[in-house]
């Protein structure tokens, strides 16, 4: 299912690509501020369309547990009549959201000039569509081996078969299904059937912040994977003015080892890390021997590829917390804002590393 839900979402990203109103815009304070417009509709539509299907929702409720006319209904039969209709306009609802957010997605992709032959690249999986796709649909990153990093490595056995095991009732246990129970529970926790159908009322502010937080988390997320076509090679040359190629070993396996750690952490690969790992090297001879400076500057660049890679999981927090510890908070602060300046306001990279 989810296979042809994301052949779904490639074709109308693609479509958007082709057909979005939207052209490169080189002044980046111009690109910002369009940037964050339409990254603001998206999310008043989350809201919007959560408020308007609610409210349809609780016109029925009402109609149901209040109109004489309905008053042959059992309580059963009104809990399944609710259930159903809720599941397909819950259903409509995150369909019309994760539709939305491939439109935005391509709008944002124009503005920032990235290639229409890389955004119609849909061969692999580690290709933009790819990025922006699983951003849309709530999956994190790529979690397939590559550069010789397995994100899976430390999850053990058990691990896989669990995991696994909850990938056969992800379905069940979607958006869709959770906001269903929760209406169920919510009209429950009230009591007397009469108050049911308001419970529904009572409950909509709730649905619509949840739109729009969980939308809002989804367009910052993609616009970290599209910033980042541009903003990594920039990165990358900050962080290694003498260049990618000619750092030295005992810088190398610093970086490559600290983001092999980062990655098997939080059990996927950002796109952000994969653009670095394509523009890394290959492995200088191994080495043991790393300077203070060599660590520190290692541990620069670490803190800010993680910036760009969304929001850490509770697993990734300690070994963030840990790099901070060593490069300062003061030093750490300043990085962190760097990186936000550079993805949500499109401002260079100004400030020596060295």
């Amino acid at each position: 299912m989810f296979t042809k839900v994301q052949d779904w979402a490639i074709a109308r990203f693609i479509h958007s690509v082709n057909s979005n109103p939207e052209v490169y815009i080189p002044d980046r304070r111009e690109a910002d501020a369009r940037l964050d417009l339409i990254g603001r509709l998206v999310v008043a539509r989350a809201g919007l369309i959560g408020l308007i299907l609610g409210l349809l929702l609780f016109g029925l409720a009402f109609f149901l547990y209040e109109h004489p006319s309905a008053s042959g209904l059992s309580d059963v039969q009104i809990i399944l009549i609710l259930t159903v209709l809720s599941s397909f306009a819950t259903a409509f609802e995150l369909l019309f959201i994760y539709r939305d957010a491939l439109r935005t997605a391509a709008r944002m992709a124009s503005i920032l000039g990235i290639p229409n032959e890389e955004l119609e690249t849909v061969d692999l999986e580690h290709s933009i569509p790819h990025w922006l796709i699983h951003a849309a649909l709530g999956a994190p990153g790529f979690k397939a081996t590559m550069f010789g990093i397995d994100p899976l490595a430390h999850i053990g056995k058990v691990g896989h078969v669990i995991r696994k095991a909850l990938g056969k009732v992800r379905i069940v246990v979607s958006a869709t299904m959770f906001k269903i129970i929760l209406r169920r529970l919510w009209a429950r926790l009230i009591g007397r059937v009469a108050v049911r159908a308001y419970s529904m009322l009572a409950a909509l502010p709730f649905f619509i912040f949840l739109n729009m937080l969980g939308t809002r988390s989804m367009v910052r997320d993609m616009r970290s994977r599209l910033v980042g076509h541009e903003l990594t090679p920039k990165l990358v040359s900050h962080a290694f003015p003498e260049g990618i190629n000619t750092i030295s070993p005992g810088l190398f396996h610093e970086v490559y080892e600290g983001l092999n750690s980062q990655i098997q952490t939080a059990r996927f690969m950002h796109p952000n890390q994969i653009r670095f790992l394509m523009l890394l090297p290959d492995s200088p001879a191994s080495t043991a021997q790393r300077s203070e400076e060599e660590q520190r500057r290692g541990q620069r660049f670490l803190l800010a590829l993680s910036c760009m890679s969304g929001d850490p999981t509770r697993r990734c927090r300690k070994l963030l917390q840990a790099i901070e510890q060593n490069l300062g908070q003061d030093e750490a602060s300043l990085v962190r804002q760097e990186i936000d300046d550079a993805i949500h306001d499109l401002t260079p990279l100004t400030r020596p590393w060295l």
